[in-house]
């Protein structure tokens, strides 16, 4: 199990911020903090702490109500095959009451509406096709859902067929344009059904959600881009153009908004024997290691050897633990750019994720940060390499990986702990005094 973007921020913060304030006295009485080296006496130096990395899958990411959402396929010469599709509820926009097509109503279309976000992750010259069905399983909204669930939705009812995806291009309509969105036309069946609906279906939004489940949006084939897109914004809208005894141009619009749920759903195919091998933990050492986002791929470092600076016969203080993280630029395309940031937990004996006290000081101090000119990532853990030596933090190892899981397909090829490595080596810099 692991952390979506939100649960970074908000499920573990309470956890993991009692254990960094129970600390920070000790911490500041004993020189952890950050000092500009040039400033201290009796400095001593370390760049051999022993690490051990292996690539690791993401078994599943809570990754429901995200801000933004991916849909869509790429296949990655060194990651294989990737796609990412979505669940989804459709309520009645601004709590909106008993729906009413008048008399006669007459369907004219049903078009699905997805408003894209400016970034995605591939070739968008590639043409797409994206499959809409109707769901028979239904969601809950103060339930959680994770990237690995799969919901029944048999019933094909809508579909869009090699189009070619132009999410920073706006869209021309009668009255002018307005911004990038996806229109998927549907099933004339599927709209008869909602728009022959009974009163007692549309009365309200819980009513019609027990109707109508959801759509499941989902990509057919390999090959493109994963396609951001923005559920919750205004151009995000299943409408219903008709008409009816009263008046030949009428609309009405099902939404996703904060009353309904969704989730994204990702599938990665990995064939290659470089990760294949790492997943299975056979062929080491590996001098390669891998980051995956979408629920991918993370990677695994332990220290083996920690009871080495447990056991000097004096205490230290620790003043700076900066991981020194390198990517092999060879494997990073226009198309197929480098993460943009990566983050560290920590793990219990359970396995739970936590995050480390470093991260609760401020982004400038973390890292985590891809620079573009190095391509290296340069993460401080002084807090939790302290911690972690004096045993108040488990000794369990670390999971390195993308930051925004859900919202991202990034992907970076680095340089493992180990000596074959060469000049991509992940190594652990470390700073320390001598505590007399």
């Amino acid at each position: 199990m692991i952390l979506s973007r939100r649960m970074v921020w908000t499920k573990f913060f309470l956890i993991v911020a009692v254990l960094f304030s129970a600390s920070c006295k000790k911490e500041s009485e004993i020189g952890v903090d950050i000092q500009p080296e040039d400033d201290l006496i009796n400095l001593a130096y370390s760049d051999t702490t022993t690490m051990i990395t292996r690539t690791v899958r993401e078994d599943s990411l809570r990754s429901d109500e995200s801000p933004i959402v991916q849909i869509g396929s790429y296949s990655d010469p060194v990651f294989g095959d990737v796609s990412a599709s979505l669940y989804t509820q459709l309520v009645f926009p601004n709590n909106q009451q008993l729906v009413s097509f008048g008399v006669n109503p007459v369907l004219d279309s049903l078009v699905l509406h997805l408003s894209y976000d400016f970034d995605f992750y591939g070739d968008t010259t590639f043409p797409q096709t994206f499959e809409v069905y109707r769901m028979t399983d239904a969601l809950y909204l103060d339930s959680n859902y994770y990237s690995n669930q799969v919901k029944s939705a048999p019933t094909l009812v809508g579909s869009v067929t090699g189009f070619s995806p132009h999410p920073r291009q706006n869209v021309q309509v009668v009255y002018g344009s307005t911004k990038p969105h996806l229109r998927i036309p549907m099933d004339p069946t599927f709209g008869n059904m909602l728009i022959n609906a009974t009163a007692g279906d549309l009365a309200n939004s819980d009513s019609f959600r027990v109707f109508m489940k959801g759509l499941y949006i989902k990509p057919v084939g390999t090959g493109g881009a994963l396609l951001r897109f923005l559920p919750k914004d205004s151009l995000t809208r299943l409408r219903m153009y008709y008409h009816n005894d009263a008046d030949d141009t009428l609309q009405t619009d099902f939404v996703i908004n904060n009353t309904a749920a969704y989730y994204s759903h990702f599938l990665h195919t990995y064939t290659n024997p470089a990760i294949v091998n790492q997943l299975n933990n056979t062929g080491a050492p590996y001098n390669e290691v891998f980051i995956h986002a979408a629920a991918g791929l993370k990677t695994k470092i332990t220290f083996p050897f920690l009871a080495g600076w447990q056991n000097l016969g004096y205490p230290i203080a620790i003043n700076k633990a900066e991981l020194i993280i390198k990517a092999n630029p060879i494997y990073a395309t226009q198309d197929l750019p480098l993460n943009k940031q990566l983050y560290l937990v920590y793990l219990d004996s359970a396995g739970t994720q936590y995050l480390l006290p470093d991260m609760f000081e401020n982004s400038a101090y973390f890292g985590g940060s891809l620079n573009t000119l190095t391509n290296e990532y340069h993460i401080n853990m002084a807090r939790y390499f302290h911690r972690l030596m004096a045993g108040e933090l488990p000794n369990n190892g670390l999971y390195l990986k993308e930051i925004f899981g859900v919202e991202q397909g990034r992907r970076a090829v680095l340089g493992s702990s180990d000596a074959t490595a060469g000049n991509y080596l992940m190594y652990l810099h470390l700073v320390y005094t001598r505590i007399n």
